[in-house]
C-alpha cells in the first residue's frame, strides 16, 4: 500500500476519534453522563480510550519506514570519503 494512502487512513481515523468526543457529548438524554467506576463516560472515552488509540493510529499508520539515503547519494559518499584518504 502506498505511503500516501496509509497516511489519509490513519488522518481519517484520528479525525474520527475526535468526531467521537463531539458525537458520544451530543447525545440525546445525557447517555454520556452513564457513570463507570464514578467517572463519566464522556470522560472514559475523552481521557483513556481515545488517547490510547490515538497512539496506536499514529504509530501504525503514520509513522512511515526509516527513510534509506538514496543511492545517488550513497555512491558520493562513499566517493568523498575515498578523496579524503
Amino acid at each position: 500500500m502506498r505511503a500516501v494512502t496509509t497516511r489519509a487512513i490513519g488522518s481519517v481515523l484520528l479525525s474520527m476519534l475526535l468526531a467521537g468526543f463531539l458525537l458520544l457529548g451530543a447525545l440525546p438524554n445525557h447517555l454520556a453522563s452513564i457513570r463507570f467506576g464514578g467517572l463519566s463516560v464522556l470522560w472514559w472515552y475523552g481521557g483513556v480510550l481515545a488517547p490510547v488509540l490515538a497512539v496506536l493510529v499514529a504509530v501504525r499508520w503514520l509513522a512511515g519506514p526509516p527513510s534509506a539515503p538514496p543511492p545517488n547519494a550513497q555512491r558520493q559518499a562513499l566517493r568523498q570519503a575515498q578523496r579524503q584518504e
